[in-house]
């Protein structure tokens, strides 16, 4: 009983804790064509109409340490990246990274910003060790405005690209000099490779990677108004074999949103997500053959699969809507034969307009949702059994410098190469502190971004998913499960973005829950979590 107390524990534990965790102006005609796709559960008759162009502006002033390339420039002088994105090589021969000192932020327009930590010329070039730069840290003063309806599309392939001077996003720009600029040529470059959907949005295509131990693949897949979402993850090791799916879709939607700085300073976000419509399927099966316990958590967090980039509207300002996602995988398992499987859906649906100033959170709008408990199975002969799984899928976020469309064909030289150089210049340059955190964060150096629900966005919106299942093995006199099952959205800000001071800024905007006991009236897993 002592053991099954303890599994309830953890298992409130970390529910509450995933559910707590989670930048001259021409505009953009875009081609505007709204379905409602699948299955909705908000208020259809609130249905809000998509914008038919792309527009924005950046009025800013940077700070003074702001060190900036034009895009052609930075594309001709950038000659290698590590394989963590965190340290730069550049052409010798280029007087702005030759310039780069400690504290600086380089600038990159429509490519990446990054806070500079050393920079030392070598025999191969400049090596430049950097991190994540914030919108803050980039901008003294500004006014941002985006208004951005994004439209999924068919997917293009290089054969199948129309005869056409510009991606379809962009081929009705009303002044040709802006059309021509260098911004413009890397978007062109990218999609005649395949990597643009119908509408412009960069397709980044299936990402696969091994993290906490666990075999990952997040693809994301346009379809007419609307993109597919696959994620995947598995694991094998010591008896302990996992198969977790989500599976689902979003819709078109629109994003706008106003950003004011002054004086280093984010001021002001009001930010809009309309026509937010989708769907997630999520399941899992989990098994073990052997004794021991298996209690290990993984909090894994998707790169963006979709990214759309706004530079374009605002003079080269490297803003990015990313649709991307997170998973926490928390299984209590405490001894041999024993299985867990289950699944449970959640639709979403809605407008929602929220405004942030300092250390506030004002929302508006209305999130409708669902949440539906499927098939469930636990075997267990003895000890008891628990899992807790929570999905941030989707996640819509606003994010600032990444170099998210950087052409790799261009790189110069090999990631191996300049990790072999960043580790010298990084242990010459850096302190112990700062290089045992470079070698074990990379780009997000030191405490930021360490956990994988949380989010660097700037503005966001996700749906976070949890279920949490307990089963008191056959051992108990009375056997039971409890099945408990919760849907949050929230939207915000990370933040990092608002200076660490100000701590969260974010809201839920929608919540519901739900709880199944099998059999019902068992008070044993009926008063799991009360005091």
């Amino acid at each position: 009983m002592k053991r099954m107390g303890s599994i309830a524990a953890l298992f409130g534990t970390a529910i509450l804790s995933c559910v707590g965790c989670r930048h001259a102006d021409p505009p953009q005609p875009v081609q505007a064509s709204v379905q409602s796709i699948g299955a909705t559960t908000g208020d259809q008759s609130a249905k809000a109409p998509m914008a038919t162009h792309a527009s924005g502006y950046a009025h800013v002033t940077y700070r003074s340490n702001v060190r900036v390339m034009q895009a052609e420039e930075g594309k001709k002088a950038l000659i290698g990246v590590s394989s963590n994105g965190a340290s730069l090589l550049f052409d010798p021969t280029n007087a702005t990274a030759r310039s780069l000192r400690a504290g600086d932020v380089l600038l990159i327009k429509g490519l990446m910003a990054r806070t500079v930590l050393g920079a030392e010329t070598t025999p191969d070039g400049v090596v430049v060790l950097t991190q994540h730069a914030l919108l803050t840290e980039v901008v003294q003063d500004g006014e941002i405005r985006i208004q951005a309806p994004v439209h999924f599309g068919a997917r293009r392939a290089a054969s199948e690209q129309p005869d056409q001077p510009l991606p379809q996003w962009l081929n009705l720009i009303a002044t040709p000099a802006y059309a021509q600029s260098p911004e413009n040529a890397m978007v062109q470059s990218a999609e005649a490779k395949g990597k643009l959907d119908a509408y412009g949005n960069m397709v980044k295509g299936a990402f696969k990677s091994v993290v906490n131990g666990w075999t990952t693949t997040f693809q994301a897949t346009p379809s007419e108004g609307r993109t597919d979402l696959d994620i995947t993850l598995t694991r094998d090791v010591g008896g302990f074999e996992a198969l977790v799916t989500g599976k689902g879709f979003m819709s078109n939607f629109q994003f706008d949103s106003a950003i004011d700085i002054k004086q280093n300073v984010l001021q002001n976000m009001d930010t809009t997500f309309k026509n937010l419509n989708g769907r997630m399927d999520f399941q899992w099966q989990i098994a073990k053959s052997g004794g021991g316990v298996m209690a290990e958590e993984s909090r894994i967090k998707l790169p963006g699969a979709i990214e759309v980039p706004l530079a374009e509207l605002l003079d080269g300002l490297p803003l990015y809507l990313e649709v991307s996602g997170a998973i926490l995988i928390h299984p209590a398992i405490t001894g041999g034969s024993e299985i867990t499987k289950g699944n449970f859906r959640i639709d979403y649906d809605g407008n929602q307009h929220f405004k942030l100033s300092r250390g506030t959170v004002n929302t508006d709008g209305g999130i409708g949702g669902d949440v539906q408990l499927g098939d469930h199975q636990d075997i267990s002969p003895t000890a008891p059994l628990g899992l807790v799984v929570a999905f941030a899928a989707p996640r819509v976020a606003l994010t600032f410098g990444l170099n998210k469309i950087y052409d790799e064909s261009d790189i110069k030289k090999a990631a191996e190469i300049v990790d072999k150089l960043a580790d010298v210049v990084a242990k010459h340059l850096l302190s112990a502190d700062q290089y045992a955190n470079y070698q074990k964060n990379g780009l997000h150096l030191g405490d930021v971004f360490k956990n994988a629900l949380s989010t660097d966005g700037a503005a966001y919106f996700q749906m976070i998913g949890t279920s949490a299942s307990s089963y008191t093995g056959m051992s108990a006199i009375s056997p039971c499960s409890r099945y408990d099952l919760s849907l949050v959205g929230q939207v915000g800000a990370s933040a990092e973005v608002w200076g660490k001071d100000v701590g969260t800024v974010s809201k839920e905007v929608f919540k519901k829950s739900m709880t199944r006991v099998d059999p019902p009236g068992m008070r044993l897993c009926e008063d799991i979590g009360k005091s």
